[in-house]
């Protein structure tokens, strides 16, 4: 998990639908919390959001801050942090058994989009074939298809696709023609994809099995946590992406909200649970106590007089008697 270093920010709790009725020592929490828990969820339904506040006692006590389409928000107080944790198993799906697709990459983020774009060209072609009745067979791709569903996933936010899952998750892509073809040069360099003799694209054999689990997306969850250092907060975020039959971990890289690069790879879904409970409980956990500065020894005293050592408890010099200053 990427972490940094971000400065606090205080919750808007003039626009709390029940604010006013929450303690005074909960209001402050919420101000300046011990850390701060986000997940917000995108599925064909629509997507939901929950903040949770650590307000007092190390994270033992949280109140949750639910935004609403108007630009208002509820606060309830207590709650548990599992609510969090509840939503996003809820969400993807995690209490049934997947296995992971053995798949790592990294990835820049031309990367990503290419590799969406490419997915659901992939994916277009497919159904195309199937409302056609042709044979079912390996689809190699050219260029402006793979361009179009860039397009489309760029301005048409549908969760269906796995271009319009991103735009969800990370706001709408840089799309260019160059730089899809920037993004395509480099999954051929990484031998994630190839290009034939005849110029369309395929995916090369050793991926095949992952890109076909990319192609189907049904929901996504991405945790965000921050939690309380010295001079600010720490803030790490994950993104989950739950297609037909598998679970992938997108861990961003670079600036919040502006990655440059991800690391994808694809999990089981009991770790996937276990990413999510680990990064949910070190958010909550009691920051350590800055270390204290050594205590500076005190300057050793001689008598003015004679030079004799004198402790500073002493009020006249052991050896002359004069009175110490």
């Amino acid at each position: 998990m990427t972490t940094q270093t971000i400065a606090p920010d205080a919750v808007q709790l003039d626009r709390a639908a029940n604010a006013a009725q929450l303690p005074p020592s909960v209001r402050a929490g919420l101000a300046d919390p011990l850390a701060r828990i986000a997940v917000t969820t995108v599925t064909r339904d629509g997507g939901r959001r929950l903040d949770c506040y650590a307000v007092a006692g190390a994270g033992k006590q949280m109140a949750a801050v639910t935004p609403d389409a108007e630009g208002g928000a509820a606060v309830s107080f207590p709650v548990d942090s599992a609510l969090a944790e509840a939503l996003i198993v809820e969400t993807l799906g995690l209490d049934q058994p997947l296995a992971p697709v053995d798949h790592r990459s990294e990835l820049d983020i031309a990367a990503l989009w290419a590799l969406a774009a490419m997915a659901d060209a992939h994916r277009q072609a497919e159904l195309e074939s199937l409302l056609a009745r042709s044979p079912a067979r390996q689809v190699a791709l050219n260029e402006d298809s793979i361009y179009l569903r860039a397009l489309d996933g760029a301005t048409l936010p549908d969760p269906r696709w796995l271009s319009g899952m991103l735009t969800q998750i990370f706001g709408p892509g840089d799309v260019t023609e160059a730089r899809l073809l920037a993004g395509l040069d480099v999954l051929a360099r990484g031998g994630l994809i190839v290009r034939g003799k005849t110029g369309l694209w395929s995916p090369q054999p050793a991926f095949v099995t992952a890109f076909a689990h990319l192609e189907l997306p049904l929901a996504a969850a991405v945790l965000s946590v921050d939690r309380r250092r010295a001079g600010g907060f720490d803030s790490a975020s994950l993104v989950f992406l739950r297609s037909f039959a598998a679970v992938w971990v997108i861990d961003p890289r670079g600036p919040a909200g502006a990655p440059s690069a991800v690391r994808l790879s694809s999990v089981s879904a009991a770790d996937a649970r276990t990413l999510v409970h680990d990064a949910i409980a070190l958010a909550l956990k009691e920051p350590a106590a800055p270390p204290q500065a050594p205590k500076a020894a005190a300057a050793p005293r001689f008598c003015r007089q004679c030079g004799h050592p004198a402790t500073a408890a002493d009020r006249f010099c052991g050896q002359c008697g004069a009175a110490l200053a």
